[in-house]
């Protein structure tokens, strides 16, 4: 299952069974499954439009439309945007996937709402830069970083490196032409990253849209 459609299907479990007083952001909460989850689905803004969102959610296009007009349901949404990208960043940080993973990883990003990448990207990208700069005076005096950050030098390069390649973007130059020799210096099996290329995943775009897809449906329709 992709990582975000799993953040989505998880986070509308939690919020089908909440505690009785459950509140978000000091509010008494008082949306149904089918609007909380048309909100979660708002990080996915990239690639659905609004009548996709409001059939996976289940609900009429015009009555979505509706609540997008209204201030308690958009606050709702940015809200779950910023959450969202406050879990995907602190899963790329520390968890470690594996190729195929990281390509799914990457390719999902690619589909997300701009201002959602953006929450994800900044902050990374920072961290990335810290992490190039101290693998580089590691390596001027002879020493290598150590496991913690090689770990998340790793996660960050693993990822970086294959979204570039999916959907190249300015950070391509900080990424592939300042990081990655420092990574290649300080990391193994990074190669394999380098060396990946975006045509499959290109060629078989329109499949994997439909298993996203698939995915929040079978993951969601327990709660509708």
């Amino acid at each position: 299952m992709f990582l975000a459609a799993k953040w989505v299907i998880e986070a509308l479990d939690r919020y089908h069974n909440r505690p009785p007083r459950a509140t978000i952001m000091g509010k008494r909460i008082i949306f149904p499954n089918y609007h909380y989850l048309a909100a979660l689905l708002h990080i996915y803004t990239g690639t659905f439009n609004l009548r996709q969102i409001a059939d996976l959610s289940s609900l009429p296009y015009e009555e979505l439309s509706f609540h997008r007009e209204q201030l308690d349901f958009m606050t709702l949404v940015d809200y779950l945007k910023t959450k969202f990208s406050e879990w995907f960043r602190e899963s790329l940080l520390m968890r470690d996937f594996s190729l195929p993973e990281y390509v799914d990883i990457a390719w999902e990003y690619t589909k997300l709402d701009e201002m959602v990448r953006s929450q994800i990207k900044i902050p990374l990208l920072e961290r990335l830069k810290h992490l190039m700069r101290a693998g580089e005076e590691k390596i001027a005096a002879g020493r290598t970083l150590d496991t913690y950050d090689q770990n998340v030098f790793r996660r960050l390069m693993s990822f970086f490196i294959l979204a570039e390649t999916l959907s190249p973007t300015l950070s391509s130059r900080l990424v592939k032409e300042k990081a990655l020799p420092v990574a290649e210096k300080s990391l193994d099996g990074i190669g394999a990253f380098k060396e990946w290329s975006a045509d499959e995943v290109k060629a078989k775009d329109a499949a994997m849209l439909e298993e996203l897809v698939r995915d929040l449906r079978e993951g969601t329709k327990a709660f509708l």
